[in-house]
């Protein structure tokens, strides 16, 4: 079996997708009666072109192992070579694919009409291989019960082609002592995911101008961040170790996270772990998960004022939102080794049929 995507070597941060697919690599290994084989993603570079052809090639390398099954999270590129390169090379190999939400891809800004054209035309060439590869994986995981609906309503695909595993987190609580928290509000994830950031830091800033706030993750180069510098009193440490992930958690106070896409929020997740109350957009797979707790604060999207109001209130009362916001990560029942279970049995029994 071969795992495609995820984090192989090294200690950079990795959250949502990536740490799924990397925790249910662990888990398999753990199995004797499967041999599993990590395969890092194609490297994703500023040049569009180079990233196709960086694709193509670990697609390849991939399927040149001929795997009896193939886990794929490698990126939109990385999944569109391998749904081409699957009609001709090793068409025996079982492909499953975990979705954790649905979020529609566009095209970004360009400076003339041709290159807008071309990137265009690659974007709908992409969206129609990975359709391809939808269609034709033997299974598609799904995190919640709230991706399932939306999954199989938007992509029109089986409910019992997906399989529900759910997820989990990992703690670090012992790695540092207890520090300080001097950061106020902390924001964990890629820069570009996140909605009206902008605005709701403004807004916060208004209402409480002597706050921080810190980022960590993918898009330290993104001109968001350029905006959020020039509002003032704000950091972002640009993708970090799993230790300084840790650490920053431990040193701030509250948690945004502007998501707009999420069918789970292992941020969200991690945040609670640590005592952080979250302030969040109002998505249905927050109730699904957690219920209704005090320590996470959903506001109605879009309404940025609303949301900065939030954030104040929540960095205001944090000491007693803490202890809650602890006591609602405990509601999380579901452990890594039971989503490798799901997955294990799901890819077992349906190599038996062939």
């Amino acid at each position: 079996m071969v795992i495609y995507g995820g984090k192989v070597n090294g200690e950079e941060i990795v959250l949502g997708g990536h740490l799924w697919l990397s925790k249910v690599a662990e888990e398999l290994k753990c199995y004797k009666d499967v041999k599993v084989i990590r395969l890092p993603g194609p490297r994703v570079e500023k040049n569009r072109i180079k990233n196709i052809v960086n694709a193509y090639l670990e697609g390849f390398r991939v399927l040149k192992t001929s795997p009896d099954a193939i886990i794929i999270d490698a990126g939109k590129d990385g999944n569109a070579a391998l749904a081409f390169l699957h009609t001709f090379l090793s068409r025996k190999s079982k492909i499953y694919f975990p979705f954790h939400h649905y979020e529609p891809t566009q095209v970004g800004k360009h400076s003339n009409f041709i290159s807008y054209t071309f990137a265009k035309l690659l974007l709908i060439i992409t969206n129609k291989l990975n359709e391809k590869l939808w269609r034709e994986a033997s299974a598609l995981f799904v995190v919640s019960n709230t991706t399932k609906t939306e999954i199989s309503r938007k992509l029109r695909i089986p409910p019992d082609k997906l399989v529900l595993t759910g997820s989990s987190l990992e703690m670090h609580e012992n790695m540092f002592p207890r520090t300080n928290k001097d950061i106020d509000f902390l924001c964990i994830g890629r820069v570009g995911k996140f909605s009206h950031l902008i605005e709701i830091w403004r807004e916060i800033r208004k209402i409480k101008p002597d706050a921080n706030f810190h980022m960590a993750g993918i898009g330290r180069d993104n001109p968001i961040v350029n905006e959020l510098e020039k509002i003032g009193n704000f950091r972002h440490h640009g993708i970090v170790s799993e230790e300084e992930k840790v650490q920053l958690f431990k040193s701030s106070k509250v948690f945004i996270f502007p998501s707009v896409y999420e069918g789970f929020g292992i941020a969200v997740a991690e945040a609670l772990s640590y005592g952080l109350p979250v302030v969040a957009w109002d998505l249905p797979v927050y109730d699904e998960i957690w219920g209704k707790s005090v320590a996470l604060r959903k506001v109605r999207l879009g309404d940025c004022n609303s949301f900065a109001k939030e954030a104040t209130f929540t960095l205001e009362n944090f000491e007693e939102l803490a202890k809650e916001a602890r006591t609602t990560s405990k509601k999380l029942k579901t452990s890594w080794k039971d989503v490798g279970k799901i997955v294990h049995d799901t890819l077992l029994e349906q190599l038996k049929k062939t």
